[in-house]
């Protein structure tokens, strides 16, 4: 199955007014790209209507990449009048007035707002167009006229203090990307591969890196070729979780 993840917006845009280092088409972006691997790990095959951080496709464009797809996410933070607002916190979830999605709308909704701790109750709405016909947004509107189910993640409102400063952590939005992942995937019926790290500079998390580190300082591990961070590691998640364990354990001591 394919996916197609849109962040919104551009990059440097839509500055938040609780703490102007946060910009939602730069902070959407690096979600996307914890987002992409999570989804693939699943199985789905994910593309991006933003390959780079500069790019800004258009409404038009970015919906109708959905083609072929059976999933268009458009990812956002939300904003009251662009003020700083220290009470509305809660995540909005748009889905297709056809009502298409409807039951992945409300558990994504419901999710979000769980590792996010937002303050109000999440919603999942539909939105309409002036004259009741179709679509009020376009990414979604665009979306289902080449037969896609288009959605509009708002993950809470970067005119919110609190919810800024969690939208700034990247620890943060790897929880929000896996979490989104897991639901999408329960929905859809896929499971989850097993994450491998070919190389060493593949292993970036921290309750794995010093075990990987002092193991092949000690010669207990000596990879398949390469040197340096190019060491050629080809070790499976479940691999390296053992390996903590024994090594948490003193069998290497």
């Amino acid at each position: 199955m394919k996916i197609c993840l849109d962040a919104g917006h551009s990059i440097g845009s839509n500055p938040s007014p609780a703490d102007p280092t946060y910009r939602e088409g730069t902070r959407m972006f690096d979600l996307q790209t914890y987002l992409k691997p999570a989804l693939e790990r699943y199985g789905f095959e994910v593309v991006c209507t933003r390959q780079r951080v500069q790019d800004n496709p258009s409404l038009y464009e970015r919906g109708t990449m959905g083609k072929d797809c059976g999933l268009l996410l458009s990812l956002h933070s939300n904003a009251v009048a662009n003020e700083r607002n220290d009470t509305v916190d809660y995540v909005r979830v748009y889905y297709p007035v056809s009502r298409r999605g409807q039951a992945l709308a409300k558990v994504l909704s419901e999710t979000i707002a769980s590792v996010m701790g937002t303050a109000q109750q999440p919603q999942f709405v539909v939105r309409w167009n002036s004259a009741g016909t179709a679509d009020y947004y376009g990414v979604i509107r665009y979306a289902a006229a080449v037969g896609t189910c288009g959605m509009i993640l708002e993950h809470s409102f970067h005119t919110h203090p609190r919810a800024t400063e969690w939208l700034l952590s990247d620890e943060n939005l790897r929880a929000l990307a896996e979490a989104e992942a897991a639901v999408i995937a329960e929905y859809f019926g896929m499971e989850e591969s097993e994450m491998r790290y070919d190389l060493l500079k593949d292993v970036t998390n921290e309750a794995y890196r010093p075990t990987v580190d002092k193991l092949l300082e000690k010669g207990f591990l000596r990879g398949k070729g390469g040197s340096g961070e190019d060491t050629v590691l080809d070790l499976g998640e479940d691999a390296l979780r053992l390996l903590v364990v024994l090594d948490r354990a003193g069998v290497f001591d």
